[in-house]
């Protein structure tokens, strides 16, 4: 869920009143500086309790299906609930410059009280592809390596692992806006596909 800061919060504050860690809201939002929040920010923060309802205010789309998954997209964020886990993907702007790199995070956190167990066929652990007009332009895995062999990953409560990937489009591309979807590769995950949306332009 989204929290608007207030007048006198720290991260600290915010993370107590929402059962999580400093690390975590600094991992979900890509904050530099911890110390130098805003009043007025918007801070993601894991729902532990994903049958309340999301603040209205801040969502473009909201879903809940028997999977008991939450899914909320915008222009350059979007994240689901599911197996426990919140996955959360965003670029650091909408908005590119032709040539300029576009800088993609996944974070997934355990928002349960249990241990959260990940299977992986191989060394890869997320995927990334850009689409122009449904057409794939771009794969985050495309030429690289991974071991070949299967490991299952165990997330604690409360923790998160962080992915920071970049596309360089190269300045060939043309403008207008494309579509980057991103999942994490675990057996009981995969099928969950996120989607942001990024503007190329002088």
């Amino acid at each position: 869920m989204r929290y608007r800061v207030k007048s006198g919060d720290t991260l600290y504050e915010i993370a107590q009143r929402f059962g999580t860690t400093v690390q975590t809201l600094i991992d979900l939002n890509d904050i530099q500086d911890p110390d130098m929040i805003e009043v007025g920010q918007i801070i993601i923060v894991p729902d532990r309790d994903i049958d309340r309802d999301i603040d209205r205010d801040f969502d473009e789309d909201f879903d809940r299906d028997v999977e008991r998954r939450v899914e909320v997209r915008t222009k350059n964020f979007d994240y689901t609930v599911i197996n426990g886990l919140l996955i959360v993907m965003f670029t650091n702007k909408d908005s590119y410059a032709p040539g300029e790199n576009i800088k993609v995070t996944l974070v997934k956190t355990n928002i349960t009280n249990s241990p959260v167990k990940l299977s992986y066929k191989s060394g890869q652990r997320i995927e990334l592809v850009a689409y122009d007009s449904g057409r794939r332009i771009w794969t985050w895995s495309a030429n690289r390596s991974f071991v070949q062999s299967t490991k299952v990953i165990t997330l604690e409560p409360g923790q998160s692992l962080v992915y920071k990937e970049i596309w360089s489009p190269g300045a060939e591309i043309d403008e207008g806006v494309y579509r980057i979807q991103g999942w994490n590769v675990a057996k009981e995950i995969s099928d969950y596909r996120l989607d942001v949306f990024v503007r190329i332009e002088e």
